[in-house]
């Protein structure tokens, strides 16, 4: 089995939403720093949820330092308001509004957001 591509950076908003346009079921996007320690100790934990994720599930782990221009964009239109924040976005939806999120490294938030990732990804299946 080949492991899962995990997309590490965009070269601008438009990037993300050709993305989201092109979206097979769902976008899991992460967005941190290498600076940022909450980023570092929920980062196994999000691996593990991208590399058990089924092929119509597309990751990112997104370095808003790389990626600034995305960041900004999401940062003005008030969708994140610090970092580690997950974002989940459906198909169908090509805004940059996602359908849900959790901020923070708060285990039991993440555990959480991940378990609504797996009913988003049913509802997804029954369209």
């Amino acid at each position: 089995m080949t492991s899962k591509q995990i997309i590490a950076s965009f070269e601008n908003r438009n990037e993300f939403l050709k993305l989201l346009q092109a979206n097979p079921g769902l976008v899991i996007m992460k967005l941190g720093a290498t600076w940022c320690n909450p980023c570092k100790v929920i980062a196994p934990v999000v691996h593990a949820f991208f590399a058990s994720s089924p092929q119509n599930v597309i990751c990112a782990d997104i370095d808003v330092d790389e990626s600034f221009d995305l960041y900004a964009v999401l940062k003005q239109k008030k969708m994140v308001n610090g970092i580690p924040v997950i974002l989940l976005f459906k198909k169908g939806n090509v805004s940059f509004v996602p359908d849900d999120s959790v901020t923070g490294s708060g285990p039991a938030e993440l555990d959480a957001f991940f378990k609504r990732c797996n009913i988003h990804l049913k509802s997804v299946k029954n369209l």
